[in-house]
């Protein structure tokens, strides 16, 4: 059986799942949604990856991140989670700041790359819509790994699609099966 890895772009897969449901924010099981992933490709999950950032302007918003991604890491078998950081670039229209992330994308990018170079992975199922990832992909094929995306349905992927071996579109019947 395939060995399967999946990496997870917290804030791109949860803003796209949100979006989905109309704007309701959802509570995903992630260990359910990587085994059901690894299961929908014939697989064996190996090790799941979960990448997030955090704001130092939140001091609350930032703690709960951390102890979100301190309880992947605990209570969440094979799971490795990260976090990065959002920078504060200017402000809208509103007066409201906007972020961009930073260490996230690099370190799905890293991952993803070294691990297929080690062996680690068959198969990475990469849940993002994030065209920065594209030399990683491409990497990781030329290193003989099959990588798969994963997206959420009507979340705009077309470029990365091409990319990818193949794809997974989640619909809100499968998000269903792995909430908490």
């Amino acid at each position: 059986m395939k060995r399967v890895m999946v990496f997870i772009d917290g804030n791109n897969f949860e803003k796209a799942v949100t979006n989905l449901y109309g704007g309701s924010q959802q509570r995903i099981d992630y260990s359910k949604l990587a085994n059901y992933l690894a299961g929908k490709r014939n697989g064996n999950l190996q090790r799941l990856y979960y990448y997030t950032a955090a704001s130092d302007n939140d001091k609350q918003k930032a703690a709960s991140t951390k102890h979100f991604v301190d309880t992947l890491n605990k209570q969440v078998p094979n799971c490795i989670a990260k976090i990065g950081y959002l920078q504060v670039v200017g402000k809208d229209a509103s007066g409201q700041d906007i972020y961009t992330e930073k260490g996230t994308d690099v370190n799905i990018a890293v991952d993803l790359v070294s691990l297929a170079f080690f062996n680690a992975y068959d198969e990475a199922i990469l849940l993002s819509a994030d065209t920065d990832y594209e030399p990683a992909v491409n990497m990781a094929r030329q290193l003989g790994k099959t990588v798969v995306l994963g997206i959420v349905d009507r979340q705009k992927a077309g470029y990365l699609k091409g990319l990818c071996d193949d794809h997974i579109s989640l619909q809100i019947a499968d998000l269903d099966q792995v909430k908490r």
